[in-house]
């Protein structure tokens, strides 16, 4: 059969979305500090928008109607410029961001300093030293040859933050020659410089797998029979003391309870990340986009006005559109940055209440919570608030991702708020991190001598109406991170 070409017309449907919708979705799934983020870097690029600084916060909310009329007037002449999309029924927008921002303004009032630039001394932070810096800074006071000096910098280049050497010295090796190809070395020059390295500090430093980090630290410690025993048990039998086979121990090393609680606590007082000290102690930067407060009436939840800079279109550039000629160059890039501007605008305002809404759900469902604490969390998912809010579980999914809530009882993310419920058998489902938070009580609560298994915390979950089987207590406290009562007794028996 010959293959002819020809045309054929086909009817479907598709699916598409539009420039603003695409933006508002992206809006809708960034965190604070991304949107943040977005905003000075459209500030920037967009001439059409800018910071409202200047109008008093007092008067934002009732933003004089000559004003939005002037705004207003402006973007009808500068949609004549070209007859396209109608833009300026959304021109109000900025001078209605603060209803729109927040349900509730709350009063507050504020004392400022005389002197504006005074900085207090407590918001300077020193300069932190890094643990390559560290190594790099022993190293440049060591005496090496220039030989060795090269070495040192490869290997400490692949000392990891925690203070390991992953890195094989065959893969040192071979990246040394490739790059330096006439210089002569071989692996016992690198072992050599890694065992001076291992000298320096922190103590453990350079260590390529835990056993000899631990060996190095117990080696710099003043020499006595335990620190001596120590070393032994780790070199000879490590895996024993990785799975707490304390039994064969004390009978291969021929030691009696004393003596082997003496050495476990010489094990237990080294570290084993010794790199740890020299990392960042400063953490992430979490912006709340939601705030909740205690009022006499309840719980009110808000926007966090302190998030996100004010914006507002630049009327100046409007009017100047208005005496441009509908074919001028100029007329036509104020138009684009026009709805560049008010699409962006519109996106942070449609996320600001989204959020909102999924944050006064939050707050309602989980009332006890803020109350009570964890043990008083109820069961939720996603599609519970999809269908409350009449939005898509995709939408609920991105408005909680890397969203957070200030509240009395700390700031959380708002997906910490979700939680799978299990049956009860007829009595209301609860909450698996209400679950979690009862085993972790029992655990903190018992006696040091006489752990609680999982059947007896099965038992004491039960005098709560709480009904869970065994093996769904195990998987929660292996969750939770908390050892088998039997290693719960041998941990502590070493404490």
């Amino acid at each position: 059969m010959a293959l002819m070409p020809g045309l054929q017309i086909n009817i479907g449907q598709q699916l598409k979305l539009t420039p603003q919708l695409q933006q508002s979705i992206k809006i809708l799934q960034y965190s604070a500090l991304e949107v943040q983020q977005t905003i000075s870097t459209t500030l920037e690029t967009n001439f059409m928008l800018e910071l409202d600084e200047d109008r008093p916060e007092d008067a934002e909310e009732f933003a004089s109607e000559e004003e939005a009329a002037e705004v207003s007037d402006a973007s009808e002449n500068e949609i004549d410029i070209e007859a396209s999309d109608t833009l300026s029924d959304d021109l109000q927008i900025d001078c209605e961001w603060e209803e729109v921002y927040t349900d509730i303004s709350p009063v507050s009032s504020s004392i400022k300093s005389d002197n504006d630039d005074y900085t207090s001394p407590e918001n300077y932070t020193s300069s932190e030293v890094t643990l390559s810096e560290k190594l790099y800074w022993q190293s440049d006071i060591y005496s090496w040859t220039e030989t060795q000096e090269l070495i040192a910098s490869y290997i400490i280049d692949d000392i990891n933050d925690e203070g390991y050497l992953k890195t094989p010295l065959e893969n040192i090796l071979a990246d040394i020659q490739e790059k330096e190809p006439d210089l002569l070395i071989h692996l016992s020059d690198i072992e050599g410089v890694l065992s001076v390295i291992q000298q320096f500090e922190p103590t453990g430093v350079g260590a390529r797998d835990l056993s000899e980090c631990l060996i190095l630290q117990l080696k710099a410690l003043h020499q006595n029979p335990y620190v001596v025993t120590a070393i032994k048990i780790i070199e000879e039998n490590f895996d024993l003391l990785s799975v707490r086979d304390y039994k064969r121990i004390k009978k291969i090393y021929l030691l009696n309870d004393d003596e082997l609680t003496e050495v476990i606590q010489v094990i237990q007082s080294l570290s084993p990340r010794p790199g740890r000290e020299y990392s960042s102690t400063q953490g992430e930067i979490v912006i709340p986009d939601l705030k909740l407060y205690r009022t006499k009436d309840g719980f009110m939840v808000e926007l966090n006005q302190d998030a996100f800079p004010r914006l507002t279109i630049n009327s100046a550039y409007i009017n100047m559109a208005g005496d441009l000629g509908s074919s001028s160059q100029e007329a036509k890039q104020i138009k684009e940055q026009l709805t560049e501007a008010k699409g962006l605008i519109k996106s942070i305002q449609s996320r600001g209440e989204t959020l909102l809404r999924v944050g006064k759900y939050i707050v309602e469902k989980q009332a006890r919570f803020f109350d009570e604490g964890e043990q008083a969390m109820q069961p939720m998912v996603l599609r519970d608030v999809a269908e409350s809010l009449e939005l898509h579980e995709s939408t609920i999914s991105r408005a909680t991702n890397q969203k957070y809530m200030q509240t009395p009882r700390g700031t959380f993310e708002l997906k910490y708020f979700f939680s799978t419920g299990v049956s009860q058998y007829g009595s209301e489902d609860q909450s698996a991190i209400a679950i979690k938070s009862h085993i972790k009580q029992l655990i903190d609560d018992e006696d040091p001598n006489k752990p609680l298994s999982d059947n007896k915390l099965m038992a004491l979950l039960e005098e709560k109406e709480i009904n869970v089987a065994r093996r769904t207590i195990a998987k929660y406290r292996e969750a939770m991170h908390i050892p088998s009562s039997s290693e719960r007794k041998k941990l502590n028996k070493f404490k």
